[in-house]
């Protein structure tokens, strides 16, 4: 069967005495669950939840970091036949009323501390810190089917209604199980998880680690002192990230190059990378290594685009990049990389079992058991998505003559200039990205004297550098075509773009303050 219950259970039998699950504890300590030890929590919980006149179907919301106890009340609350409706720790408490209400959930897991937070609690607490236990009855279990939902993922706006992903357990299990026949992944390995486990990506990497009986161990703190002595001490060996966060170790490792006065050393160890055999590149890198606590081999990066310089700096280091490809509603992979056999420019081959097209129109479209039956409770919204089984993601790209995917850009962020000529934001990005003292950028299509869009750049500048926007965009435009050309830019004011909690920019908000930000900006030139 295709239930998450029956992965976890199955794990359980074959590496019941292996470590499941680690973390930080108090001092230097790191706690750490067998898979057997972990599943007695699991029926501790479950064994809670059939005393509170739980039914089957019935919603749970889960409010909380990444944690061993999120996955307890993820995988404990499943085993009853509850839905998970799991929130960024980040949310709004009106986005979590809302969910509450639309969901109809019975239940709250978070800490106490957060839940004290809220104005008006809108659902009974289950303190995360303290998960109350009582003895699991196993007769009384609902039987699960693997049609049966498992998870309500929303994926929320500032405003509006938000838009509820159905995942059901066999679209979730398959795409673990699909992952571990792409990933090189064993029960010897040991991942360190920094993602938060609300968002797809991380969750079903995870559940994939846990069907090959692997150890994950949960990073109580992003700050890079901290990443940097878990990797020595426990021996991680993978890692699920976003490409800023593979941007910003590179950043830690060149600075320290840099405070030891050896950047032609640094720079002619790279040249040189380039043609000797991967397996042999830790041996040029070998303090990187060792940083990296040794034992590293993959990092899996999806979520955003990963540019390909930043791969290939990693690859001659002697990390192997992983980069996938997917969406909320693929559980979420579509495709990836194989290990031995990829291409950094693309983010690889559809996984086992999923088929890939490409619309007229350029739009990808999937099919497989990973897709979503659709949204919750949002037919008209089901239907514009999901025609005959295939899934329309509203992104743009292409297959090769080996069929490895390439990503182009978002359909609707498309630009379509007076002329007819399409730009794609991503590329002129990309560009932008390039130039050092640029720290990132969005690029839209803004109507400026009624005569259509033209490409208009957001620029986020480091500190001091603002005096060096407009050379910035005239270097760009030295290597854009003729109908990439950026026309005017805007520096944006604050210290970031504001941000998902996959570090992706949320393009609305920078638009929405971007509109207020002009007419500021022109009633002070008009004073």
């Amino acid at each position: 069967m295709d239930t998450i219950p029956h992965l976890f259970q199955a794990t359980v039998e074959r590496f019941g005495d292996r470590p499941a699950l680690l973390e930080p504890a108090e001092g230097n300590e790191m706690s750490s669950l067998t898979y057997s030890a972990l599943q007695q929590r699991v029926h501790a919980f479950a064994g809670y939840l059939q005393q509170q006149a739980i039914s089957k179907g019935d919603r749970l919301l889960l409010w909380s970091p990444s944690r061993i106890d999120w996955l307890v009340a993820y995988l404990g609350s499943l085993l009853v036949g509850m839905v998970v409706v799991p929130l960024d720790v980040n949310s709004r408490e009106d986005f979590l009323c809302r969910l509450a209400e639309t969901t109809e959930a019975k239940l709250l897991v978070t800490a106490r501390k957060a839940y004290d937070g809220l104005k008006r609690p809108p659902l009974p607490l289950l303190d995360i810190d303290d998960l109350p236990q009582a003895p699991l009855l196993p007769d009384q279990l609902p039987t699960i089917d693997e049609q049966d939902l498992a998870e309500l993922v929303f994926t929320s706006g500032t405003t509006g209604q938000p838009k509820g992903v159905m995942l059901t357990h066999r679209n979730i299990t398959s795409n673990a199980k699909a992952a571990i026949q792409f990933l090189p992944i064993t029960s010897s390995d040991r991942a360190l998880s920094i993602l938060p486990l609300s968002h797809m990506f991380e969750l079903t990497i995870d559940l994939a680690l846990i069907h090959a009986g692997a150890s994950i161990v949960y990073a109580r703190s992003l700050s890079p002192d901290t990443l940097l002595k878990l990797f020595a001490t426990q021996h991680a060996t993978v890692m699920v990230l976003v490409p800023q966060a593979l941007q910003l170790f590179l950043n830690g490792v060149e600075r320290e190059v840099r405070r030891q006065h050896k950047e032609k050393q640094w720079e002619a160890l790279h040249a040189l990378a380039k043609y000797v055999p991967f397996a042999l590149r830790p041996l040029l890198f070998r303090a990187v290594h060792q940083r990296f606590g040794g034992r590293f081999r993959f990092f899996v990066s999806g979520g955003a685009y990963l540019p390909p310089d930043l791969g290939r700096r990693w690859e001659q280091m002697g990390f192997r990049v992983i980069q996938g490809y997917g969406t909320t509603e693929c559980s979420p992979v579509v495709s990836a990389n194989p290990y031995n056999d990829h291409s950094i420019e693309s983010v690889g081959k559809a996984l086992p079992g999923i088929e890939v097209r490409i619309a007229d129109d350029g739009e990808i479209l999937v099919r497989g058991p990973n897709v979503t039956p659709g949204y919750w409770k949002n037919p008209e919204a089901t239907a514009a998505a999901l025609q005959n089984g295939w899934y329309a993601t509203g992104d743009l790209g292409y297959l090769d003559s080996h069929k490895n995917l390439h990503i182009k850009g978002r359909k609707k962020n498309i630009i379509v200039l007076p002329n007819g000529l399409n730009v794609y934001p991503e590329d002129v990005e990309i560009t932008l990205q390039a130039q050092d003292v640029l720290k990132d950028a969005v690029v839209i299509g803004l109507e400026e004297h009624g005569q259509g869009p033209e490409v208009h750049a957001i620029l986020l500048m480091e500190d001091g550098e603002r005096a060096k926007a407009k050379a910035i965009i005239q270097q760009a435009n030295k290597q854009l075509a003729p109908h990439q050309q950026i026309k005017s830019f805007t520096v944006w004011p604050e210290q970031d773009f504001p941000r998902t909690h996959t570090l992706k920019v949320k393009r609305q908000e920078v638009l929405a303050q971007l509109s207020k930000l002009r007419e500021q900006n022109l009633r002070e030139e008009h004073k």
